[in-house]
């Protein structure tokens, strides 16, 4: 069985975020290699803090993929340390969420099933649905190109805000991601590709398949 919800830094049992942050180690550091700050095997930084809520997606209990989530008037990657990369004053508006840390671990992903769920999708459906009871107005976030063509195939309306370059001197995108109707209906349409399922139940938070 698969799950998407969402905790807050300050809830979160100590065992499965001890589990994120050593996932997180595994994706960003060990195979992406980017900057980011380590302590031993685990991967957390400033902005994992009382301000920060998790979406965490779990197969038979164990975390295959994850989303960080901090509101725009909240001190965050995009005012700190991506504010570099581009030439844009993101604005401090409580209406907007900003995401950082997206990953879905595939490794786990073929260990513990053999489904073919399109987890990569579902958790972008469950950013919106989670924006949508929230009422917010959009999602911040800054991804590489090779996940922006990931995110426009998806059907998702994103808007490009600006485009930087990062400390590797890739090309880095800062977008601004719908969470209206039409993004989260083109979303369901393509998971139910794969899996189908009655729409009613994909437009739902928490979400359980």
């Amino acid at each position: 069985m698969f799950n998407l919800i969402s905790v807050k830094h300050q809830d979160i049992i100590s065992d499965k975020l001890d589990e994120l942050y050593l996932l997180r180690k595994q994706t960003f550091k060990d195979r992406l290699d980017w900057q980011v700050s380590c302590v031993g095997d685990r991967e957390f930084d400033q902005y994992d803090n009382e301000n920060t809520d998790y979406l965490l997606g779990c197969y038979d209990g164990h975390i295959i993929c994850s989303v960080r989530f901090i509101s725009m008037d909240h001190p965050n990657m995009i005012t700190g340390p991506f504010k570099a990369f581009f030439d844009y004053h993101a604005p401090e508006d409580n209406m907007l969420l900003e995401s950082s840390r997206f990953f879905v671990d595939k490794t786990r992903v073929k260990q513990l099933t053999d489904t073919t769920l399109p987890f990569c999708h579902l958790l972008f459906l469950g950013m919106i649905n989670y924006a949508r009871m929230l009422n917010k107005t959009g999602i911040m976030t800054v991804c590489s190109k090779s996940m922006y063509t990931i995110l426009k195939r998806s059907g998702w309306n994103i808007v490009v805000e600006s485009i930087g370059s990062s400390e590797k001197k890739e090309p880095v995108f800062l977008l601004r991601l719908g969470v209206d109707e039409a993004s989260q209906e083109a979303l369901i349409k393509y998971i139910r590709r794969y899996h189908y399922c009655e729409g009613i139940y994909l437009k739902k938070w928490p979400l359980y398949l």
